[in-house]
């Protein structure tokens, strides 16, 4: 059975993810398809404007390079693009979903020419969700999960990247490492769930006298780690002196149960010449920590 060209029109626009005809020029010679607005706007009102009348010039020429690219290979281009109806003039009063949305694209030559202009098939599939879903795994892998900080692997990273800055530009970088003094006797005597509470108030805490670009990271245990990019020796004693001094001030008025005080110990160094490795700085702040510990504890040493 073969279909005439209103029952082909209906094929088309029942698909469920939008597909663009675009010319050589720009134009958009076709639209069909998308019929849920939960997932797309309706872009047919589209049909005879040009992609520089309803994108900014960026994404207009971005277009068009994946056109071409699709025109190049004389087959499928595949890329993954973010856009939402705000960014398309026309679509603004559109129903629709709200927000960004993440596209996937799938791109190939029209096998015949279209008012005697190259063209394309751009199939645009929306994968919002996978992009949230992957961002969150992402965070997942990047976070602990109790205290909501960084974990060792995006520590780990920055400290090399920030290590190779260091060696190729001088960049300074500090490292503050510091733990809870006594934790042990809050687990032993409270139970592990306030000792929990305790850890994520700590960072809480911490998080207030720290900078966009510092990364607070927990190490293990009840031990963590700042990592202060662009900061000199003396700019690192500074803002770990007013950790340890809110954390004093702050930290036992949360949990009064607890009669003494809850302080911390920090062991602060940074980058130097003859470093070879990024672990040579966390074994100086290590050893500056211990001097810290054992010089009696809610203090600040530093290893130069």
């Amino acid at each position: 059975m073969s279909l005439n060209s209103e029952q082909m029109l209906a094929v088309l626009n029942a698909l469920p993810d939008p597909v663009f005809v675009l010319t050589e020029s720009g134009r958009y010679a076709g639209v069909y398809g998308h019929a849920d607005p939960n997932y797309y706007h309706s872009g047919h009102d589209l049909v005879g404007s040009y992609l520089s009348d309803v994108l900014s010039a960026d994404v207009a020429d971005w277009v068009m390079q994946h056109m071409q690219q699709a025109w190049d290979q004389k087959g499928l281009v595949k890329v993954e693009y973010p856009l939402s109806a705000a960014q398309v003039k026309g679509l603004e009063m559109q129903a629709g979903p709200d927000g960004m949305i993440w596209f996937e694209g799938h791109i190939q030559p029209f096998p015949q020419a279209v008012e005697g202009e190259r063209a394309v098939i751009w199939v645009a599939r929306n994968i919002t969700r996978r992009k949230q879903l992957e961002q969150e795994l992402l965070e997942a892998s990047q976070t602990d999960p109790l205290t909501r900080v960084a974990n060792r692997r995006p520590l780990f990273e920055l400290l090399q990247s920030r290590f190779s800055d260091f060696k190729r530009y001088q960049h300074p970088t500090v490292l503050i490492l510091f733990d809870l003094d006594h934790f042990k006797q809050i687990n032993d005597r409270f139970g592990h769930l306030m000792g929990d509470q305790v850890l994520a108030s700590l960072c809480d805490i911490c998080h207030a006298t720290l900078r966009e670009n510092d990364l607070l990271a927990r190490f293990g245990g009840e031990e963590f780690i700042v990592v202060l990019p662009n900061t000199a020796m003396e700019q690192g004693l500074s803002l770990a002196e007013r950790m340890r001094d809110l954390v004093f001030r702050e930290l036992g008025a949360c949990f009064p149960q607890y009669e003494r005080a809850i302080t911390i110990s920090l062991g602060v160094s940074e980058f130097i010449d003859s470093d070879t490795r990024f672990e040579n700085l966390l074994q100086r702040a290590d050893s500056a920590l211990y001097q810290a510990k054992h010089a009696g504890r809610n203090r600040i040493c530093a290893h130069r």
